[in-house]
């Protein structure tokens, strides 16, 4: 269990006490210096799930070799994991899904149901899958969609009435997830471009 700072501690740690001024959004004169926050939102979307997966990936890189950051990071990074997987099927039912038929799907945090509509729509678009790689991402959302069903678990210790969270695993090896998660990207990805190409050649 991660250990609070005593008094002592505080006391004698380097910290920024809030002054005067103080303003949390501004922006830098040199725009170099600034984050963009894109007006698209299509390409919002993008960044977005492009930007939890890589902040998941900084922090398991961040916390190899530190033990107390691994028991304080390990909620952030099955979040920020769980958050791109479903921006990225929702991103891909949006792009590919018209054209056959499948509605974009912005109303659900249901990862599960969110995949069969992804599997609805390769198999409307006739793909096929040699490496039969699609059973095997299907089961890693699905064990994010069985210890997380609403997006929830990993953000409070309690749900809304007080009642504590249940977790699914009391231990969890970061370098191996996020060694999954790359593996997860690649399909997608591959399946980005893929269905690119079908819509591309298919009559209008």
């Amino acid at each position: 269990m991660a250990k609070r700072k005593s008094f002592e501690d505080i006391l004698t740690t380097e910290f920024r006490w809030p002054t005067a001024g103080d303003k949390p959004f501004v922006v830098a004169d040199d725009p170099f210096d600034n984050a963009n926050i894109a007006d698209n939102e299509f390409t919002r979307l993008v960044l977005m799930m492009t930007g939890y997966k890589e902040a998941a990936d900084l922090m398991v890189e961040r916390s190899a070799n530190d033990r107390p950051a691994r028991d304080t990071l390990v909620f952030p990074i099955i979040f920020n994991y769980r958050q791109f997987l479903e921006l990225t099927l929702k991103y891909q039912l949006a792009t590919y899904g018209p054209a056959v038929g499948i509605r974009a799907n912005w109303e659900t945090h249901d990862l599960a149901a969110l995949w069969s509509e992804f599997l609805a729509m390769l198999e409307r678009y006739g793909t096929e899958d040699p490496d039969e790689a699609d059973p095997v991402v299907g089961e890693i959302i699905l064990e994010f969609a069985k210890i997380d069903p609403r997006s929830y678990s990993y953000r409070y210790p309690v749900d809304r009435k007080g009642n504590p969270v249940p977790v699914a695993y009391s231990d969890l090896h970061l370098p191996t997830l996020a060694d999954v998660m790359k593996a997860v990207d690649g399909y997608f990805t591959g399946c980005d471009g893929y269905l690119d190409q079908l819509r591309a050649a298919s009559p209008s």
